[in-house]
């Protein structure tokens, strides 16, 4: 299980969602990396629903929906597959990325 998160080739930042160039330097060379799992830094509760900000080392900082029972500083799966269950994950929609990344 993991979650597409863009790296920055010039600086090393790590961002989410996709963006068109690294809004810490500016560079364009942008790529896709896997991030396996993050640390649970705030829960919020909705309902039934939990909504997460997960910290992934080194970056970035994801907002996740979290499937079993997970408390803050505990270390979660990262997934994009929204029917992943049987063990705490962190469910992170796909990102959408430039169309040159994708062929």
């Amino acid at each position: 299980m993991s979650v597409l998160v863009q790296n920055c080739r010039t600086c090393g930042g790590r961002w989410f969602p996709a963006r068109l160039m690294c809004p810490r330097c500016g560079g364009a060379d942008l790529v896709p990396v896997s991030v396996e799992r993050g640390v649970v830094e705030q829960l919020t509760h909705l309902g039934d629903v939990v909504i997460a900000s997960v910290a992934c080392d080194p970056e970035p900082l994801l907002v996740a929906r979290l499937h079993g029972a997970v408390e803050p500083g505990d270390v979660v799966e990262l997934t994009d597959d929204p029917g992943a269950s049987g063990r705490p994950v962190a469910f992170v929609p796909p990102i959408s990325l430039p169309r040159e990344e994708m062929s």
